[in-house]
């Protein structure tokens, strides 16, 4: 029989802990199983429900209307919670609603609605049932009086596509409260939303799970077009609960130079650089005791350092275990090679031409064909009038992913014997009509051949000119960037638009709203060898680090002003691109200057985001090529950048040497402003290394520099440094004084970091002064600012901060786990300790050990290492 499609409500059911019960009490397990199914299968059918799947101890049951299930559902958990149990004790069962299309085939049920129930039904507790939002709304208003929905909100699920909107059965002798919901929010991790869903791959995917339990590196390989990023995000999504320290993806794409991976791991787990010491270094010791997944994403260009790293990572941190993407493997010991095989289809050539139209369905190929056209054109469906046209396309495209998305396009502008037939017609024209021999690659370029050749000749420009951008570009960027020379930029608009219509190029919405515009990797990799072949590259490479220079240089100023989170925002997003205008400034001697520009531009943005590391390393190998030809000026702002770098990684000697250099450079241009600044930033840096006599001298020189030219930021830094040295002497009034006046400088400049950077002294000044209500306020008030700035490694300090404070008012258990938090912090930062930082830690410790004896100390500890940084946070924010 064909099949059959319907709208259904599907209620699925799975025993939490089964596993441990079975290995507990494998006797008992077994019986009360057996109560359990009894039970169940009583029920259902009751409320009109059909079992038509059973998998271990989870029931799949079909409903024809709604509130039947949710009714089913609420009488079952009210029986299983009233009856009686042996040893296991109460059997929990979690259940979970959703209704949607499905298609009903030899008594069982397919398709997305089905994958939608189950990844609800993963996010629940034994005892509680959950309803999607469809669902909900269908029987709300036919609730009996003792039901109701709790609403938990929008929820990602582990399939990465669109969020659910899930609620809660409330009913009458039921528990109803529960766990926070195992969604993706509350789990470590930072991979991305998908903007389409995931198609077939159950096969793969249970293997690969199977796979990542028996080794600690697995390796996807395959040709670009065949998904195997995409699979590895869903197998990573679906092995979230396994590791507690999280999974993280690393995106390897836009980095060229292989020093640079340990650096991406570090951001992607969110692991401060530790200034000093090599990445790698910090890296291993922040990992060391982890249970955490790393996803390396597109190894193929950097693999002999891919291969190094994971081998040294893999040697060193027992826990870690790594999910790599490649063209090719890494080909080192314990790995294990998964090829990621094209989506299957129909073989023809077995079938002889004929094919049973209830059986196309179960090929992935036509499943992801038909759900992308249906898409792009709303009513496409497979018929018994399409069903071998479809067949015959996914066979042509060899069931690549790529292939197959990109015909689908079509179906918006062509029928589909035209898509067949020039797809017939490119494929013997690239491989003189042999298909048998045509290597995955050469099929995916055929493609995009095919579809390049389609465009017009602006359309093709605009497509190649597009890659002198990674990641993404902006209509403006585009504009700027990619006009001339055949293209007017009023025309750039349309024929992106066209691009986009035509599934070369696609959309997406950045951080703050903007429109963006991505190109698949193949797609990318297409346009960028047009490029090179028309000639352009250098031309427009240089173009784009243009751009990148005033777009950087327009937005510096806001970064030290009120608006400053949602600039710093800005470059964030345009890193791979800032980071390619970057190396391509070095491609020769004559854009050195503008490569200094850009570097002088985004010293503030380092900082605050901690690329130490990366910032530091530009600095040093741009000045190291600079030249008399660049300005005075710009040497300047480049000295200066690179002394603030040393600065913040303890590299004082060095620092000095840049902010001198910089000092003398502007003072010869006349910018006696900037060198009034650098006077005052010299003064921390002798400060740091412990020279307060001379740190003086250089506070007291801006502070007078800064009155007599009226500069504001100058005379708050000088107050800051002076405050600073009156606390070291004792005298806490004046030091609390002079913070306050240059805080209240800042806030009139509106320069939130300087503000939380002064804001966190002066909370450790209010402590020693003994005001503890100011310093909690003040700390508090810091480490809200620099979280919100993006700033991570500012945590550990408030949280020992505030410690100190519930410590000496009667809260030191809590003070305990803000300390045991703080520990945990530090190692996944690697933060280290200075000197007197060292010894006032320790004189906490053993303050607090006084008033919190063992083992109450230890499990409090215990405890606050557990707490992720937000619930570390939370627990500061209770104790406020």
């Amino acid at each position: 029989m064909p099949p059959v499609r319907q709208t259904v409500t599907f209620l699925f059911t799975d025993i939490e802990r089964s596993s441990e019960l079975w290995e507990m009490h494998p006797q008992a397990m077994g019986r009360a199983l057996a109560q359990h199914d009894d039970l169940l299968r009583g029920i259902f059918p009751e409320y009109r429900g059909h079992i038509f799947k059973t998998m271990g101890d989870a029931f799949c049951v079909a409903f024809v209307h709604a509130l039947d299930a949710v009714q089913a559902a609420t009488t079952a958990q009210r029986r299983l919670a009233s009856a009686a149990w042996e040893e296991t004790g109460p059997l929990r069962v979690r259940m979970a609603i959703h209704s949607g299309d499905a298609e009903q085939r030899d008594g069982d049920y397919f398709g997305p609605t089905l994958n939608r129930v189950a990844r609800v039904l993963a996010t629940g507790h034994g005892g509680q049932t959950l309803l999607t939002f469809v669902t909900t709304e269908t029987v709300r208003t036919f609730l009996p009086d003792e039901i109701s929905m709790r609403d938990l909100g929008e929820r990602r699920l582990k399939d990465l596509s669109r969020p659910e909107r899930i609620f809660q059965l409330v009913a009458k002798d039921l528990p109803t409260d529960f766990p926070p919901l195992r969604s993706l929010e509350v789990l470590p991790n930072n991979l991305p939303a998908q903007v389409t869903s995931f198609v077939g791959r159950e096969r793969e995917m249970a293997e690969l799970k199977r796979l990542i339990g028996t080794t600690r590196l697995l390796t996807l390989t395959g040709t670009g077009g065949t998904g195997k990023t995409r699979l590895s995000l869903q197998v990573a999504a679906e092995l979230l609960d396994q590791f507690p320290h999280g999974v993280w993806l690393v995106e390897l794409s836009t980095i060229s130079d292989p020093e640079l991976i340990p650096e991406a791991i570090l951001n992607a787990v969110n692991i401060r650089e530790e200034p000093d010491r090599a990445p790698l270094s910090t890296l291993i010791e922040a990992l060391r005791a982890r249970n955490l997944l790393l996803v390396l994403d597109n190894c193929e260009h950097l693999i002999s350092a891919c291969a190094q790293i994971s081998t040294t990572l893999l040697r060193h941190c027992p826990q870690l275990k790594i999910i790599a993407s490649s063209r090719e493997p890494l080909s080192i010991e314990g790995e294990v090679i998964w090829s990621v095989s094209a989506l299957a289809v129909p073989d023809f050539g077995r079938s002889g031409g004929t094919l049973e139209l209830d059986r196309l369905g179960d090929f992935e190929a036509v499943q992801l064909f038909v759900e992308r056209a249906a898409a792009i054109h709303p009513g496409f469906a497979l018929t018994p009038e399409n069903a071998a046209l479809v067949a015959r396309i996914c066979w042509r495209l060899d069931g690549i992913p790529l292939a197959l998305e990109l015909a689908a396009a079509r179906v918006k502008v062509l029928p589909l014997p035209q898509i067949l037939t020039r797809l017939d017609d490119r494929f013997r024209l690239l491989t003189g009509g042999s298909r048998t021999a045509l290597p995955r690659q050469q099929t995916l370029g055929a493609l995009i051949d095919w579809s390049y050749d389609l465009l017009s000749e602006p359309e093709r420009i605009l497509l190649r000119r597009l890659a002198v951008f990674v990641v993404g570009r902006t209509l403006e960027m585009a504009e700027a960037v990619c006009a001339g020379d055949g293209i007017a930029s009023a025309e750039v608009f349309d024929l992106l638009y066209s691009l986009v219509e035509k599934s070369l190029v696609m959309v997406e919405t950045g951080p703050a709203g903007e429109t963006r515009y991505t190109m698949l990797e193949s797609i990318y990799d297409y346009a960028e060898e047009k490029l090179n072949q028309h000639g352009e590259t250098a031309a427009y490479r240089r173009k784009h680090l243009e751009f990148f220079v005033r777009f950087a240089e327009e937005i510096e100023p806001h970064l030290f002003g009120p608006d400053q989170k949602v600039w710093l925002e800005k470059l964030s997003v345009e890193h791979p691109n800032l980071d390619l205008a970057l190396r391509t400034s070095l491609g020769s001697q004559e854009t050195i200057g503008l490569g200094l520009r850009l570097a002088g531009a985004l010293t503030r943005y380092w900082e605050v985001r901690s690329y130490l590391t990366e910032g530091s390393g530009q600095f040093q190998a741009l000045l190291a090529r600079m030249d008399d030809s660049v300005e005075l000026e710009v040497q300047a702002k480049a000295e200066l950048g690179a002394g603030r770098m040393s600065w913040a990684q303890d590299r004082d000697i060095e620092a000095l040497k840049h902010c001198r250099a910089a000092q003398r450079l502007y003072e010869s241009v006349g910018k006696i402003d900037q060198a009034a600044l650098i006077e005052a930033f010299i003064g921390f840096v002798e400060a740091n290394e412990g020279n307060n006599s001379a740190a003086r001298q250089h506070f007291e020189r801006a502070q007078k520099m800064g009155e007599e030219l009226n500069l504001e930021r100058v005379k708050a830094m000088s107050l800051h440094g002076l405050g600073t040295l009156a606390a070291r002497s004792g005298d806490f009034a004046a030091a609390r004084a002079a913070k306050q006046k240059a805080i209240e400088a800042f806030q009139t400049i509106g320069d939130r970091w300087a503000i939380s950077l002064i804001t966190g002294s002066l909370g450790r000044v209010c402590f020693a002064a003994g005001d503890y209500a100011s310093a909690q306020r003040y700390i508090w008030e810091a480490l809200t600012i620099t979280r919100d700035l993006g700033n991570n490694w500012s945590v550990p300090y408030a949280l020992e901060g505030l410690a100190d404070i519930y410590a000496v008012e009667n809260q030191a258990a809590r003070a305990v786990r803000l300390y045991g938090a703080a520990s945990a912090q530090r190692e996944a930062l690697a933060l280290a300790f200075s000197v007197t930082e060292k010894i006032s830690y320790q004189r906490a410790l053993d303050h607090l050990h006084q008033l919190v004896p063992e083992p109450a100390f230890r499990e409090g500890w215990k405890e606050g290492r557990a707490l992720g940084i937000q619930a570390a946070i939370q627990l500061a924010k209770d104790g406020k």
